[in-house]
């Protein structure tokens, strides 16, 4: 499986588009870290797109650099990763043109290939369906950490495969855990496969 993945990679150019665009055709990718050891593939079931300088939900809200923030001026395809909770990482990757800050978030992907690794990641037994299913259960069964920051999302190492043909549903529904947004908490920037039993949580 992995040598057809490494054919079908996705370049800097894919993410170098609007958030929109890129958390849609996202959905059904195939998500892939490895090294010598081993090698982890999820598919991603659900996504958010985050704005930028208008949309008061983004880190990059009014335009204000800062030392977490600044990672989201670099032009797509740049993986933006940060602490929350004091232990538990959520994913990001830069998308658009250089010098314009927006991003699509990883909610939850479909375990594929290595889910005894991911077991042990995430402290062992947990149900398959739950294993993946959510931010920060998907990064610490992947071992995402603050490390990954800044780095390409097209290395040889890790990086997104194009899905094969996409027959599925795409539900639009608004962000999770935005409600702080006034202007744009209601914004229907969250995507998901319908029928995917691993999506974090399915409202409309």
């Amino acid at each position: 499986m992995i040598s057809e993945l490494n054919k079908r990679k996705r370049n800097e150019r894919f993410f170098q588009r609007p958030p929109e665009y890129v958390a849609q055709n996202l959905l059904g990718d195939f998500l892939v870290v490895k090294d010598k050891k081993k090698i982890l593939i999820g598919k991603i079931v659900e996504t958010e797109s985050y704005l930028g300088l208008d949309d008061d939900a983004s880190h990059s809200f009014g335009g204000k650099i800062t030392a977490r923030n600044k990672i989201m001026y670099h032009a797509g395809g740049i993986i933006y990763v940060y602490l929350i909770y004091g232990k538990f990482y959520c994913f990001n990757i830069v998308v658009s043109k250089k010098d314009v800050p927006q991003a699509v978030f990883i909610r939850a992907l479909e375990p594929i290939e290595g889910i005894d690794v991911m077991k042990r990641n995430r402290g062992g037994g947990e149900d398959l369906k739950k294993l993946t299913a959510g931010p920060c259960r998907w990064t610490q069964a992947f071992g995402i950490n603050k490390q990954f920051l800044g780095k390409s999302i097209c290395s040889r190492d890790f990086f997104v495969a194009r899905g094969p043909l996409k027959k599925f549903n795409i539900v639009k529904t608004k962000r999770v855990g935005v409600e702080y947004a006034a202007k744009s908490k209601d914004l229907p920037l969250r995507f998901y496969i319908k029928d995917s039993r691993f999506v974090s949580r399915k409202y409309y």
